[in-house]
């Protein structure tokens, strides 16, 4: 009897040390949600039309880091320190819903807190297009593994080339592996600084609406050289490692929130960006300085002489008014005294 309860004991402590042990494995190989998360509920489940709006969000804001199939192999992964998740994994696809929302809510730099640049109705859609592009990947798994498991055609080797004696010289040594060329510009041949300004910014940017994530970016161009700019908005964490002042204290000012590098873009789009956000800033200023009953300058300069006329004549009438009742006060009291004495 008491072996059996020591044996139960060191059942039950083996069991909890090992429940501790994985717990902390996965806390430390990985970014966990808190188990509350779990319970939200995408109120978009199976809607088409919630994926096909989370692919025009996703394919604006995400596959820049994660790319256009959700791989992790986006434009700016290669600048990161931490290479983007593969949103088409089993790590990522076996993550609840709400596990997923909730990630894309706080972010986890370099990926950043999408709070308060989306709506909870485009974070849902976002993970209808993210459960979609896991089921497309693992199509083509599926369809690959059929075809590896056909093997070779007849008279083949492994590799599908008719097998044929291999003789080894110091020309098929294969060199270093050069690192992977970048993927092609999404952008290139894209002028339009507004179309680039929402395509890229609008995530961490305002114009003249204050913070979202990032600053404000009216009259940027007023704050900062574009000499400055061009270098700032390519990589502007290399700017904060090389301990450029400016950069270094609006990386602390904006709680350390890492802008994404903008490597791909030509100085020509970089300046269409900024052309746009002071044309915007520029008719902001219009706007504010325009009357609110939608009159034209010429009419509200006449309506303002009008009313500074009236203005006057009201001023002159109430002096006229005040002199002749003090007139009748006086005359009205020489008359009592008369009557009086």
């Amino acid at each position: 009897m008491m072996m059996f309860r020591r044996s139960i004991w060191v059942f039950i402590i083996v069991f909890l040390v090992c429940t501790v042990s994985n717990r902390g494995m996965a806390q430390a190989s990985g970014w966990v949600a808190p188990a509350w998360a779990d319970t939200l509920q995408n109120p978009l489940k199976g809607d088409a039309a919630a994926t096909e709006a989370g692919k025009a969000i996703f394919s604006t804001i995400c596959f820049v880091c994660h790319g256009n199939e959700g791989k992790g192999d986006g434009i700016n992964a290669a600048s990161l320190e931490r290479k983007p998740a593969n949103l088409t994994s089993a790590a990522v696809q076996r993550q609840s819903d709400g596990a997923l929302f909730w990630k894309i809510s706080k972010g986890n730099p370099p990926m950043l807190s999408f709070e308060q640049s989306l709506s909870e109705t485009q974070r849902w859609q976002v993970i209808n297009y993210v459960r979609k592009l896991g089921r497309a990947a693992r199509a083509t798994a599926g369809v690959g593994r059929e075809v590896a498991a056909k093997g070779p055609a007849r008279g083949a080797d492994a590799r599908g080339a008719a097998a044929t004696p291999v003789v080894k010289t110091a020309a098929s040594v294969p060199a270093a592996k050069a690192p992977p060329p970048l993927p092609p510009s999404p952008f290139a041949g894209i002028t339009d600084g507004e179309q680039l300004f929402k395509s890229l910014c609008t995530s961490c940017h305002r114009i003249g609406q204050g913070v979202l994530i990032g600053p404000d970016l009216l009259n940027v161009r007023q704050r900062h050289p574009d000499e400055w700019l061009l270098k700032w908005i390519r990589s502007s964490q290399s700017m904060v490692k090389a301990g450029d002042t400016t950069a270094v204290r609006l990386f602390e000012q904006y709680n350390r929130q890492i802008m994404l590098d903008h490597q791909y873009l030509s100085d020509a789009q970089i300046l269409a960006i900024l052309d746009y956000i002071d044309e915007t800033g520029q008719a902001l200023a219009a706007a504010s300085q325009a009357p609110a009953n939608g009159q034209s300058p010429s009419q509200a300069a006449a309506y303002s002489q009008s009313f500074k006329a009236l203005y006057q004549l009201v001023s002159g009438l109430s002096i006229i008014m005040l002199l002749i009742a003090l007139n009748v006060l006086g005359i009205s009291l020489l008359a009592y005294v008369w009557i009086r004495y």
